[in-house]
């Protein structure tokens, strides 16, 4: 509603009031004028700021129009008062003014209120957009729901094929299983070989111990004649000796003649003179007198001589039947030291093929006579057949694994959609949550507006003056009661508004940030959608070949199903995952692992045996070395099992250390707060658990007697002297020094903790 007041009425008013009022009010006329002229600014400026912004509410809206009108009501009261025409037409400016600057409003105000209505449309734009998104959204996790089912029911189909093939694999531990009787029994009948060859080895060992006998009473003969030989040696030694001491005799008497001789030539050389030739005369008749003796002496000696010699040929003779019978003897030692390693062989060997013949009596097949050949052949084709098993077994294996962890990359995948999904819920529920602030803030805004239009209105209708509301005194003073009144209202309007400014002010950035945060979150999701679809691509490729995987597993296992080593019974046995009856068949592969060594280590020693049946003349000539090979073996098998458990225990005993140790450090750091390092051989390095940066720590070296502990220099110990001057000198204890330190830390630490809250605590009021 418009004020219906123009130039004429306002003239009335001032001269029917002007002369009553100049007396009385003469003297707050200064005052009056200097508020009007303050208040006048004062809305100049809040108009020019209004004209600049543009972008105020409707709170500033009704402030200004409620000083428009405190104004135009101090102009009519002070042109009751005013006398003068200066005033007047001051006072007809100022309500010109005041209508203009109310026009203005009006159109500001519904400037504003459209708005208001574009914002609002812009809103419900945004929200009907959201709406559809989430719409799509929601139709998105459906079909995401969806295809999450139909992985389900790909794994449970995958599964089903997981006992499929667990059925096909107690299928084959079945065969394997009648073929492992098979192999018990075809080890009997070689067993029962085995017992043949032993009787007919024995014959033979009898033969030869016969033989043995016959050597002996040969070795006594030997022995007897040795003894005689012996004798005759004696003699000839003796003789021997006699024939040396006469060769010694013989050889100086040849020297003493050679000598004589040389001393002829040199006497003949030497007579010069007749005395010498005369003595030499003497001399040399003397010895032509012993000529014959010394004639018939040397004929002696030649004979004994030529005795002598026939002696020592005899000797030779007798020494090369001394070292023949000297050798028979060792032959026939060594022949008894083999008799003896024979007759321990051949009680091993018996023992060997009492074993084997059971073995093959066990192993070998019931039908036909058990052989060395037959069960060979035999022990090939199981071999043969237990290579075709582990080749499907493995077959088997790297398709159970090849689907397991299809499955688990299914089921990584199923996290990673869930986690998606999760995310896009939250960010769905933030998007309404923003919405249903967005629309409480509307609607307090527009609670606001139609407040504001109501309190405007109702202004209006008591600011609407006329000629027939002044009247007499008392009308007056009512007026002036009810202009009191409205200042009153006014100013606490006033205050009400600036309150609701400020906290327009605040929440004025709050929509701004939201909206911010939504565009942000709606690019999120739009990329998250993006990943997702490129996600579906990927998955439903990879659900193509898992059906072609499928398909062909099937097949296989049809194919199996229909083979006659396989066709048993088609009906499905369904099991648990984690039943009982997995550790049995745990426990059955490695029995069955056990028993494919065992047939290894048979094999080997089948091997052996027929390499000592077709030579068995060489195994029994051979030394006592190869003889033992199988002890050795045995040996040698004892010696690496107990090595393995020595190894087992001692990597379990290592590992046992090593979580003791592990143990005994966190122990410590958790007792006494401090980590211990051992740097080298005496040097550690202690750090404390309220240390605020890794280069707090001290270097200890441990002395050779392992008595005293010395502190070593470093930065933080510098730090730290006086520290050290004081608990060194003073106590001269380590722990003592490590247990100030450790409180002093732990101060320190506490300390920057309480400042820390302290600091956010002050912050958050």
């Amino acid at each position: 509603m418009e004020t219906s007041m123009d130039g004429e009425g306002c003239d009335e008013t001032l001269g029917r009031y002007g002369l009553n009022t100049s007396g009385a009010l003469g003297s707050s006329q200064l005052s009056f004028e200097n508020n009007v002229s303050f208040e006048l600014n004062r809305k100049k400026r809040r108009i020019s700021g209004t004209a600049r912004d543009g972008t105020n509410d409707t709170m500033h809206e009704g402030n200004v129009s409620a000083d428009c009108f405190t104004s135009t009501a101090t102009g009519y009261t002070s042109s009751q008062i005013a006398q003068s025409p200066w005033e007047s037409r001051r006072t007809k400016a100022d309500l010109i003014e005041a209508r203009s600057r109310v026009t203005f409003l009006k159109k500001e105000i519904e400037h504003l209120n459209t708005e208001m209505a574009t914002t609002q449309l812009r809103n419900q734009h945004k929200i009907s957009s959201l709406e559809e998104e989430l719409a799509f959204s929601g139709q998105k996790v459906a079909d995401l729901e969806k295809h999450l089912q139909i992985l389900r029911k790909r794994e449970h189909v995958a599964k089903t094929d997981l006992t499929k093939t667990r059925n096909q694999y107690q299928q084959l531990k079945q065969i394997a299983d009648s073929r492992q009787f098979e192999l018990r029994q075809a080890l009997q009948k070689m067993e029962e070989k085995y017992h043949l060859d032993t009787r007919e080895l024995n014959t033979e060992i009898r033969d030869l111990s016969t033989q043995v006998t016959d050597l002996e009473q040969q070795l006594s003969l030997a022995q007897d004649e040795l003894d005689t030989t012996r004798e005759l040696n004696d003699t000839l030694q003796s003789k021997a000796d006699a024939y040396d001491h006469t060769k010694r005799e013989l050889e100086n008497t040849q020297l003493r003649l050679s000598e004589a001789e040389s001393r002829v030539k040199t006497l003949e050389y030497e007579v010069g003179s007749y005395e010498d030739w005369r003595s030499l005369k003497k001399v040399s008749s003397e010895r032509l007198a012993n000529v014959n003796e010394l004639q018939k002496e040397n004929i002696r000696l030649t004979e004994q001589l030529k005795h002598l010699q026939d002696l020592i040929k005899n000797k030779l003779l007798l020494e090369e039947q001394v070292s023949s019978l000297r050798t028979r003897l060792e032959q026939f030692e060594q022949k008894e030291a083999e008799t003896a390693s024979l007759e321990v062989r051949v009680k091993e060997i018996e023992r060997e093929l009492a074993e084997w013949r059971q073995l093959g009596k066990d192993y070998s097949p019931k039908a036909g006579h058990v052989s060395p050949m037959s069960m060979r052949t035999h022990i090939e084709q199981i071999l043969q057949k237990d290579l075709v098993l582990t080749s499907e077994q493995s077959s088997a294996q790297t398709e159970k694994n090849h689907s397991q962890t299809r499955i688990d990359e299914l089921q990584s995948e199923n996290a990673k959609l869930n986690g998606r999904l999760a995310d896009y819920k939250r960010a769905q529920e933030g998007l309404q949550n923003i919405i249903h602030r967005a629309q409480k803030k509307l609607n307090l805004v527009t609670g606001e507006r139609d407040y504001l239009k109501q309190l405007l209105e109702s202004y209006e209708n008591d600011l609407t003056i006329s000629h027939s509301v002044v009247g007499s005194e008392g009308e007056k003073k009512q007026l002036r009661a009810r202009t009191d009144m409205l200042e009153k209202t006014l100013t606490g309007y006033k205050e009400l508004c600036l309150k609701q400014e400020a906290e327009l002010q605040a929440n004025k950035v709050m929509p701004d940030i939201s909206f911010v945060l939504t565009s942000e979150q709606y690019e999120k999701l739009r990329k998250e959608i993006d990943d997702l679809r490129t996600e579906n691509e990927r998955l439903k490729r990879r659900k193509e070949e898992l059906e072609v995987e499928v398909h062909n597993m099937t097949l296989r296992a049809e194919i199996k199903r229909n083979t006659p080593a396989t066709s048993t019974n088609p009906s499905k046995v369904v099991r648990y995952i984690d039943s009982p009856a997995a550790e049995d068949i745990r426990a059955e592969q490695a029995c069955k692992l056990k028993l494919m060594a065992e047939i290894e280590r048979l094999k080997l020693h089948i091997q052996r045996l027929q390499e000592t049946n077709q030579d068995l003349t060489e195994c029994l000539h051979s030394t006592d070395e190869t003889g033992n090979i199988t002890a050795k073996i045995k040996e040698s098998v004892d010696l690496r099992m107990q090595l393995a458990e020595l190894q087992a225990k001692y990597d379990q005993r290592k590992e046992l250390f090593q979580q003791s140790s592990e143990d005994f450090r966190t122990v410590v750091n958790l007792l006494f707060g401090f980590k211990i390092d051992r740097i080298s051989g005496s040097y550690f390095q202690l750090r404390s658990q309220y240390a605020e940066s890794p280069d707090e720590y001290l270097n200890f070296a441990l002395s050779q007697d392992g008595s005293v502990l010395t502190l070593l220099e470093s930065d933080y110990a510098a730090s730290l002297r006086e520290l050290v001057e004081t608990q060194f000198k003073t106590h001269n204890s380590v722990p003592v020094f490590l247990s100030s330190l450790t409180l002093e830390l732990f101060n320190r630490t506490t300390s920057t903790a309480g400042a820390m809250m302290v600091q956010y605590a002050d912050g958050s009021e």
